[in-house]
């Protein structure tokens, strides 16, 4: 066989091989997940005693997407809560709940291509963002005079930042294991699970996006909005043994950041598992951090957070 044949037979699996795992890339980042019955099975707020509203919204996009409204009669302060990567909104009950019961009126919402929304692609908040503004807007109309914060998970924290850029009202956000920049995260994770270059990778797969979508990986690189963010307050959160998100990424975008600012590097926890490592104490600083920057009184809820329990 001459080497001309070897030559062509590498190339082609090698170009196999690049459509194989950049397809790969494509369809775990961006495709949203196929129904399943079970989705019809799964906890709301009702099961937490809560007094909620079910809410079907509209984004300017016209994708129909589902929210639930915590409801505090006579409250403006108001937190909205977004999910992370291909999550379901009953992810964030948890904190949703605590956070209501601490005098806060809480919305916890779905993104587009989720159960309960409308099937659509994922785009990393470069489209999730108009549900984001969606919500807003819902916040604005049903709660007078609303004071919002955003909590964010995972690309749920850069929908929050993307929004937040955009809407001035927003008056404090709470981030918990942002990236800074999309293209270098998917670089970084492809790295991770194949020991293989990740940019050939990750530009395929980014091509496709852009086909699929219209939008491009250079659209969601959250450091380039901090300043737009300034003089809003920010609290990062950020598990310290994070394989999905390096902790670097927010230590980036606090570094980057004029403005007020706080983070907190939970030792030991992995990617969003700040609120897993310690509940209590999750709540208490996420709730103190709102309670100082949206006006509200929760002294009597809240214990003293002593200096050694934050790591």
């Amino acid at each position: 066989m001459s080497s001309v044949v070897y030559a062509v037979i590498a190339a082609a699996t090698i170009a196999v091989l690049l459509g194989a795992v950049s397809f790969q890339v494509y369809r775990r980042a961006f495709v949203p997940p196929k129904a399943m019955w079970l989705d019809d099975f799964s906890f709301t707020p009702f099961e937490f005693q809560a007094d909620y509203e079910d809410v079907e919204l509209v984004t300017a996009d016209r994708v129909n997407f589902g929210a639930w409204h915590f409801r505090q009669p006579g409250s403006p302060q108001t937190v909205i809560v977004s999910g992370g990567h291909k999550g379901q909104r009953q992810g964030g009950l948890g904190i949703a709940v605590a956070l209501w019961r601490k005098g806060f009126n809480v919305i916890l919402y779905s993104y587009r291509g989720m159960p309960g929304s409308d099937r659509a692609m994922v785009t990393f908040g470069i489209k999730e963002v108009l549900e984001l503004q969606a919500v807003i807007a819902f916040a604005r109309k049903r709660i007078p005079n609303a004071r919002i914060g955003l909590l964010g998970y995972s690309m749920g924290a850069v929908v929050s930042l993307l929004g937040a850029a955009g809407e001035p009202g927003v008056q404090a956000l709470v981030l918990d294991s942002p990236f800074s920049d999309l293209r270098a995260l998917l670089v970084e994770n492809v790295r991770a699970a194949s020991k293989l270059p990740g940019t050939p990778f990750v530009w395929l797969a980014g091509l496709i996006f852009r086909i699929r979508t219209g939008c491009t990986l250079a659209m969601c690189r959250p450091l380039d909005v901090m300043s737009a963010l300034e003089p809003r307050p920010l609290f990062f959160i950020h598990g310290g043994a994070d394989e999905i998100t390096s902790v670097k990424h927010s230590r980036r975008l606090y570094d980057s950041y004029r403005g007020p600012r706080e983070i907190w590097i939970v030792q030991g926890a992995p990617h969003t598992g700040a609120y897993f490592a310690d509940r209590s104490l999750y709540v208490e600083r996420v709730a103190g951090f709102f309670a100082r920057h949206l006006g509200l009184d929760v002294s009597s809820h809240l214990r003293l957070v002593e200096e050694e329990e934050v790591s």
